[in-house]
């Protein structure tokens, strides 16, 4: 068999190993948000600037795989080295849906500027999950010029840096967060240190500028060697867009043993090029990053889920500056899809989502009888869309009340775990119209649906009528209806039909409703409580059939004289 044959034939085997996968582990986890960052290698080099063959397989590898008890398409797809937004990303667009569906994926329109007369300068991208992230806006920022950083001219990007403005599908803007995606000057050297150092400037100056509290990834290919470098540390320096790095392993990553799980260029060796322009030398820099703000770690509202963070198909066993496929961090057909779609690797995430609240009350009845002890129970629940708890953020909160109501609580709800019955007491210690205030808070950060507040109002009277069976404060042809349906029952309740408490559904109780219709309990009036037109005639009906039950037949006179 021919490389090319057995190289088909792995491929197909592991799409269908690939499908039982997703069935199995990825449909039910529907929440939770996989982040992606990734230079493609497609705008450097003119004759390359589509998806190659092998992306497609990596693409859909990310979203089969299993972190942390669940797998999910990619959410947010932060790209670099894009030739432009309208050719290169629209085309990871169309491989994205050709497995996923039509419409699922769209892709951000800016493309940022670049240093490169023919457009080749690698412009960040950004590629997203309709159905689960709203790209809410997006600009792109940066001094782009061609000064190395060297002479009296101050130092510029070789491209613009994007940032997007996003915010999960069902949330409202408090769940908004930023994506930065950038691709900063590579090589070493004082001048390229510096070119990198201006980009750190102006992606935190940008980022700072945002204010306290913001939820931001930083992510890109930012071309650092070491944790020592400028650029790095001014990313890391105190401020509002402070950035920690979610591995915290400081060193100098090149060409480095110790930190071969992180490396993330080349998945291919020397001479082993699989596209023309393709950086060479194995698996030896960590060049590609998520960097993200305090907020994404404090494992509040949405926030990187521990153990997430991950080099795809890099688990540190490949040789050592050599090509990803002698490892086993994936498949052999993934990691020579790796090897064959870019030179570098991903770097995944998976985010939880904040909590979103919901509050189900049940039915408030507008009479209660005095002294007469009513609960309403009151359902809270951490309705984050997600199978899993480790999806979405706890649903911390506060039940109270006020005015004619008693009860509260204060508890939590994990997403996925069916919410928390409470109940909350009607007060019926005096006669006449009650009002009262049901509230349920959460501060919960980035919740959906905070803030529930329902008024609510009943009416206590001093006793129902005997004939109101259902209790609604009218004796009408409902409470018939009840008397209908269980007449000739033995030990039967008030509720079903037993007006006069004798424990038999019979003529007298009929008798009691008949003299009740239409009548309202004392000092009660409520619109539309008249008797239906068919009332007395379903009561002239029902009475007529009572009358006759049991009624000894009597021989005709006629019959007699004969």
């Amino acid at each position: 068999m021919t490389a090319a044959l057995w190289q088909r034939a792995a491929t197909a085997a592991w799409r269908a190993g690939l499908l039982c996968t997703l069935w199995l582990a990825a449909l039910p986890a529907d929440a939770q948000l996989r982040v992606v960052s990734y230079n493609t290698a497609m705008g450097e080099n003119p004759g390359v600037q589509t998806a190659r063959p092998g992306l497609e397989v990596v693409l859909e590898a990310i979203g089969a795989e299993v972190r942390n008890g669940f797998a999910r398409p990619i959410d947010v797809l932060l790209l670099q080295e894009q030739f432009s937004m309208e050719v290169s990303t629209q085309s990871i667009v169309n491989v994205l849906n050709s497995i996923y569906g039509p419409g699922v994926y769209a892709r951000s329109t800016l493309n940022g500027q670049t240093s490169d007369s023919l457009g080749r300068g690698g412009r960040p991208g950004m590629v997203y999950n309709t159905q689960t992230v709203q790209l809410v806006s997006e600009m792109f920022f940066g001094d782009v010029g061609t000064s190395d950083g060297t002479g009296p001219t101050p130092a510029q990007q070789p491209r613009s840096t994007l940032r997007y403005e996003l915010k999960p599908v069902g949330y409202d803007d408090s769940a908004v967060f930023y994506a930065y995606s950038a691709h900063w000057k590579a090589d070493t050297g004082v001048g390229n240190n510096n070119r990198r150092l201006v980009e750190a400037q102006a992606t935190r100056a940008n980022a700072d500028a945002l204010g306290e509290g913001v939820h931001i990834i930083y992510a890109g290919d930012f071309n650092i060697q070491t944790s020592s470098g400028t650029a790095y540390q001014h990313m890391l320096s105190a401020g509002p867009g402070q950035a920690f790095d979610p591995l915290n392993r400081p060193g100098s990553w090149n060409n480095n043993t110790s930190f071969m799980d992180l490396h993330t260029q080349s998945p291919a060796a020397t001479g082993n090029s699989q596209f023309p322009g393709q950086t060479l030398g194995g698996m030896d820099d960590r060049f590609d990053f998520q960097l993200v703000t305090g907020e994404m770690l404090d494992g509040m509202g949405l926030s990187m889920i521990p153990g997430s963070y991950r080099a795809f198909g890099n688990n540190g066993t490949h040789e050592f500056k050599g090509n990803i496929t002698s490892g086993t961090g994936a498949s052999p057909a993934v990691l020579t899809a790796l090897m064959q779609a870019s030179d570098h690797l991903p770097v995944v995430a998976d985010y939880q989502l904040p909590a979103r609240m919901g509050v189900d009350v049940a039915a408030i009845p507008p009479l209660v009888e005095l002294g007469s002890l009513v609960t309403i129970g009151v359902t809270v629940t951490n309705t984050a869309p997600t199978a899993l708890a480790i999806g979405a953020d706890r649903l911390d909160y506060t039940l109270s009340v006020a005015g004619s109501l008693m009860g509260g609580a204060m508890a939590t709800d994990f997403a996925g775990g069916g919410g928390n019955l409470h109940q909350i007491t009607l007060d019926t210690s005096t006669v006449g119209l009650q009002t009262g205030m049901l509230n349920v808070v959460t501060t919960r950060q980035q919740a959906a649906n905070p803030t529930y507040f329902l008024p609510i109002e009943f009416q206590v009277i001093s006793a129902f009528l005997e004939a109101d069976f259902n209790r609604d404060g009218v004796v009408d042809a409902a409470d018939l209806a009840a008397w209908q349906g269980n007449f000739g029952l033995t030990g039967a309740t008030r509720a079903q039909g037993d007006a006069n408490l004798d424990g038999v559904v019979d003529g007298n109780d009929f008798v009691i409703w008949q003299r009740q219709l239409g009548m309202l309990p004392a000092g009660v009036t409520l619109a539309g409580a008249v008797p239906e037109p068919a009332s007395g005639l379903a009561a002239f009906t029902a009475l007529v059939a009572v009358l006759s039950l049991g009624r000894p037949r009597r021989r005709p006179r006629h019959a007699a004289a004969a």
